[in-house]
């Protein structure tokens, strides 16, 4: 009886063992029957033993001190004592577009442009202009009737820091449709007012030496458009022919927009298109090479090849923008007029006396075109253009004041035949005597001779103190400006 309930308990023990995963324990069977057991100390060496000491106190640690880092503030340096005073803002609108003008600020390494509209909130960067000598910024792709505010800012780096300068005050602008350049006379709109004009029935000789079917409207003096903005206040300078083409340059007399070429066929005595310049220079001169036209721009003279008229009539646009000239040629004196002949570009300042028209041959000028000192040649005073003819007959316009009564006026148109081929050691060429002098209406500027006509330009159409103004180019019989 005691074995088997021996046998039963080491059964028990042992099944608990299994399913429990107790430790293991043996058990020993006193002879007197009395149970007893014995611990087996775990093994500790797996890791994973149960320890059933009494479980030691685990001893309080003190951590080491350690101090703490004192942290310096970033200071932010008061730039404003740098900040560049606010500039003055224009705003024009034009075709789709805005042009803003604004005055240059000293120190400015450029600036930054704000716009919104009336729905805006607020007022967001449009564009930055790196640019430090810009005083002009143009935004396209706009709505036409919308009105846009725009303010601006300089802005400059001072130690590594980029500040900003006081905003301008605010402008506004609205685009607008900009009509076509104009065609028709600007005064005399038929042969018959034109005929009655007060410059046609006062100049005798200009009358009989004139070919009125021959002559045509000088374009653009009702209104020019100058790369999407309306221009009324175009002034005709230079003009010239130029393959196909009678080129004439104006400018704008209040400096608002692009100087411009308009372009008029040599047939028909009709007005194509525009070339809008990429500048606002007095282009008082203009001469073709029969490569490159030449443009005035101060005391320089620039070119650009014969390809971008014959490219702006083709793409049949109201205006082509002519980005930047091919090349510009420094020179000593600003250039008023200019005429070609030969090979040899001559360049003259306008002057109240005496002054010295100066010959430049012309290098490169399928490629880059430069120009190199050469001849000199004595004009008459206040000249204001100069052409020649395929002989080498020059013709040269004066010109000075809108009014007889005013100290120094004159208007005339000379002939001559210069001594070329006689050209001395120093390059002086003598223009000889006149061979006819001839009164004009007053204010007679570019002149180019085509066929066995030499066509006059005018500027009296722009000034309203003009009694005597001539709205049209002038076809006189080169003949009659000889004999």
């Amino acid at each position: 009886m005691k074995d088997n309930f021996a046998k039963g308990i080491a059964t028990c023990l042992t099944l608990a063992m299994i399913l429990g995963n107790l430790p293991e324990v043996s058990s020993v069977m006193a002879e007197t029957g009395t149970p007893a057991t014995e611990a087996v100390t775990p093994d500790t060496s797996s890791g994973s033993a149960v320890n059933t000491d009494t479980p030691t106190t685990t001893p309080t640690v003190t951590p080491t001190e350690t101090a703490t880092p004192t942290v310096t503030p970033t200071v932010t340096p008061d730039m404003s004592a740098y900040r560049l005073p606010a500039t003055t803002l224009k705003a024009r609108g034009g075709a789709s577009r805005v042009r803003l003008s604004w005055s240059k600020a000293s120190g400015a390494e450029g600036y930054y442009i704000y716009t919104r509209t009336a729905a805006d909130a607020a007022y967001t960067l449009m564009a930055t202009v790196k640019d430090a000598a810009a005083t002009e910024y143009t935004k396209t792709s706009l709505v036409n009737g919308t009105t846009y505010y725009y303010r601006i800012a300089a802005y400059r780096t001072v130690n590594g820091v980029v500040v900003e300068g006081d905003l301008s005050t605010a402008v506004s602008a609205t685009p607008v449709s900009v009509s076509a350049t104009s065609k028709t006379a600007k005064k005399y709109s038929t042969k018959a007012k034109f005929k009655a004009s007060p410059a046609y029935k006062t100049y005798k000789k200009t009358k009989a030496a004139m070919n009125y079917n021959k002559s045509f409207a000088i374009p653009g003096m009702k209104t020019t458009n100058a790369g999407g903005f309306a221009c009324t206040t175009m002034v005709p300078q230079g003009m010239c022919l130029a393959g196909s083409y009678f080129l004439i340059s104006a400018y704008d007399y209040k400096k608002e927009d692009s100087s411009v070429i308009y372009v008029v066929s040599r047939a028909s005595k009709s007005y194509i298109t525009t070339i809008v310049l990429p500048s606002k220079a007095k282009v008082g001169g203009l001469a073709f090479d029969g490569t490159n036209v030449w443009v005035s721009k101060g005391k320089a003279v620039a070119s650009f090849p014969y390809s971008v008229v014959t490219d702006a009539v083709n793409a049949g646009t109201s205006y082509t923008v002519l980005n930047s000239y091919r090349n510009v040629c420094a020179l000593d004196s600003t250039a008023s007029y200019m005429g070609y002949y030969n090979g040899v570009l001559w360049i003259g300042s306008f002057s109240q006396s005496t002054s010295t028209m100066k010959g430049y041959k012309l290098n490169n000028t399928q490629t880059l075109p430069s120009l190199v000192p050469a001849y000199t040649m004595s004009v008459p005073s206040k000249t204001q253009g100069v052409t020649f003819s395929s002989d080498g007959t020059m013709i040269l316009t004066r010109s000075y004041r809108t009014k007889k009564a005013k100290s120094g006026y004159i208007s005339q148109i000379r002939t001559y035949r210069p001594s070329f081929a006689q050209a001395n050691g120093s390059g002086k060429v003598l223009k000889n005597t006149a061979l006819k002098k001839m009164k004009l209406p007053p204010m007679s500027e570019g002149v180019a001779i085509y066929g066995t006509y030499t066509y006059v330009l005018f500027s009296s159409s722009y000034y309203k103190s003009c009694k005597y103004p001539v709205d049209r180019v002038l076809a006189l019989k080169t003949n009659k400006l000889i004999e």
